[in-house]
């Protein structure tokens, strides 16, 4: 696996990080009081204000994207040997597996997106931002690519691949709680859901290994068995590592398979007939990094 090196940051590069965690710190404590009104008296599937993604994934809203996709690979993906690593990874779990109907949550500018698409008739990809998903559908033409606000605005239908990638630690608390529920209830019988995640702090609401842990409890309550868990540091930008990808699939239809340890990654194994996290993995932009992984074939 490709291990980046750790990048000599420059006084002018800290004082960014400290201003951006500053700002996303405002960000999020500025937030907390709007949700509660928000949810006052209403169910937690349907608050108030659902399109203010500012209140639901605060400091990493829809405005944030849109100005950072003002010109394209903001995030330098192209030249990231951390991220090509990830995607190696991603792909590595599906074992040349092929599927049905694959949901991307994150798509961002395609790049998994054009990975998975030899594995799928029908692949939909779906982001908070409208020019990365132009840029996507430009660069995956086989693909169907929708700009939505998730977990509010969750496609139609039932997946047999659900992959996420570097998007659910953006979600808060409750809004991560719904979109998990959200996200298992669409996968069918035998379906696999994989998240990767990046350890580091960026200023997001949440952070990998509170994904994973709550990817491990939905799983749990609906009957899942963890079967493997491991994870190692020092992979990525500041050594930080990925939050390695979580598969699920529905109780009565899969046969589990061991799952292949790498450096770097937590390997999740969600036994015969399961449905809940398994097999995916997000990273993001500091360097440590947590993996699931799960063979269903």
């Amino acid at each position: 696996m490709a291990e980046s090196r750790p990048v000599r940051r420059t006084p002018i590069d800290h004082a960014r990080r400290v201003a951006r965690l500053s700002l996303s710190g405002g960000a999020r404590a500025a937030a907390v009081p709007v949700r509660g009104l928000a949810r006052l008296g209403r169910d937690v599937h349907d608050p108030r204000w659902t399109g203010q993604t500012w209140l639901w994934q605060p400091g990493w809203g829809r405005r944030t994207h849109d100005r950072l996709y003002r010109s394209p690979d903001p995030y330098s993906i192209g030249l990231s040997a951390y991220e090509q690593q990830k995607y190696g990874t991603v792909m590595d779990a599906l074992a040349g597996r092929r599927f049905d109907r694959v949901l991307e949550v994150g798509c961002g500018e395609g790049d998994l997106s054009v990975r998975l698409a030899g594995h799928t008739a029908a692949l939909l990809g779906a982001d908070i931002c409208s020019a990365a998903v132009e840029r996507a559908a430009a660069r995956v033409p086989s693909g169907t690519f929708v700009r939505r606000t998730l977990p509010h605005e969750m496609p139609e239908g039932d997946f047999d691949l659900i992959v996420c990638s570097d998007v659910l630690y953006y979600w808060e608390t409750v809004t991560l709680r719904v979109g998990l529920t959200a996200l298992l209830d669409r996968l069918r019988p035998g379906g696999m859901l994989l998240a990767y995640h990046y350890r580091g702090a960026f200023g997001q609401a949440g952070t990998a290994d509170r994904v994973h842990e709550a990817l491990v409890a939905a799983a749990t309550a609906r009957g899942l068995t963890v079967r493997a868990h491991e994870t190692v540091d020092g992979v990525g930008p500041d050594g930080a590592g990925p939050a390695s990808p979580s598969s699920s699939t529905p109780r009565s239809r899969c046969r589990p398979r061991a799952a292949r340890s790498r450096a770097s990654q937590s390997a999740h194994v969600v036994p015969e007939g399961s449905a809940g996290p398994g097999g995916g993995a997000v990273a993001g932009p500091s360097g440590r990094s947590r993996q699931v992984d799960v063979d269903l074939s």
